[in-house]
């Protein structure tokens, strides 16, 4: 579904249409808001009008209010399973009750949201692929995957699982992925590069927003990492890695999957071996790239637009706290 036809979709809730778009994007995005957030979004000063839609929602159980510190105003979750069943989100994640930690994650992404009010917005894994595959033309394939094993050995493929919303912007587009920052390593950060590597190589353009909110400093770390990431792209890779990363790989997709009497005595020596050396976040995407393409994806580090030069790193400090969340909000 559009975002067009989502808000068509929750008109016979009986709000303005304006109220309606910010219900379907609270809804997309984050599951959680704050009143400043409907302010900024229906370009309205707090007052009667603003409590009344806030208090309507909870009155309708639409929504939850509740407060993280006494002297700090409510936060809303949109949880009602009839506004997603309406824009065919049933299984979102945001209607979830969730941790403090994760609902200011959530908030910092909702802010930059409505920051960028003029952008083309995915966020759920159904338009992103879509986008993808039929506007760009990428196949599905070349998409940031993970494969996931059920009970009965079933593998089910999902795409996009940071979560991250991505936007459109220009003219011609130019695709946008958000990174939200929250440690001082650029750990989360390479595994993020790495997952995404192969879709980066088939984009004439491209930018990551690196959003970080006042209290986590970890935008150079990001820096680093990517200048670290381009130094080992720029590297052939020797049969002999070729080699070590199939042996390593092949023991942990075995192990993964329960079917550890396939696996020698030898190659679990091998494994064990091997395992620290082939433990970083790079070799992480790497191996569930392995899992759906097999040995190909091993010789294969096409990062063209890397290497090249079309894609920019851009920083969005977020100027809101969020303390009232704990000392470490979005982190721990």
């Amino acid at each position: 579904m559009t975002f067009d036809e989502r808000a068509r979709a929750l008109e016979p809730l009986g709000f303005s249409p304006v109220q309606t778009r910010f219900l379907v994007t609270v809804a997309i995005h984050s599951g959680f808001c704050l009143r400043r957030h409907y302010t900024r979004f229906a370009g309205l000063k707090y007052g009667q009008g603003v409590r009344d839609f806030l208090d309507r929602l909870v009155a309708r159980r639409l929504a939850r209010r509740t407060r993280f510190r006494p002297d700090r105003g409510h936060v809303y979750h949109l949880y009602a399973s009839s506004i997603y069943a309406a824009i065919c989100q049933d299984d979102n994640r945001n209607r979830r009750r969730t941790s403090p930690a994760l609902v200011a994650r959530k908030l910092m992404l909702l802010d930059f949201v409505l920051s960028e009010p003029a952008a083309d917005w995915y966020a759920t894994e159904h338009d992103k692929v879509a986008l993808f595959t039929g506007r760009f033309g990428i196949a599905a394939r070349n998409l940031p995957q993970r494969i996931y094993v059920g009970r009965r050995r079933a593998q089910t493929i999902r795409s996009f699982v940071h979560k991250m919303p991505i936007f459109l912007t220009s003219d011609p587009p130019v695709v946008s992925f958000v990174f939200l920052v929250t440690d001082l390593s650029g750990v989360a950060f390479g595994q993020f590069l790495n997952d995404h590597l192969r879709l980066l190589s088939h984009l004439q353009e491209w930018r990551i927003v690196l959003v970080a909110p006042q209290h986590i400093p970890g935008i150079p770390a990001c820096d680093n990492t990517l200048h670290r990431l381009l130094g080992a792209l720029r590297k052939p890779r020797r049969q002999d890695e070729v080699d070590r990363l199939r042996t390593y790989f092949t023991v942990r997709d075995l192990a993964e999957r329960s079917q550890v009497t396939k696996i020698t005595a030898a190659q679990i020596d091998e494994y064990h071996r091997l395992r620290p050396r082939f433990t970083a976040p790079q070799f992480e995407g790497l191996f569930r790239q392995w899992q759906i393409e097999g040995d190909s994806a091993l010789g294969h580090q096409s990062a063209a637009a890397l290497l090249t030069g079309h894609g920019r790193l851009i920083s969005h400090r977020l100027p809101i706290r969020y303390d009232r969340f704990g000392s470490r909000p979005g982190v721990s």
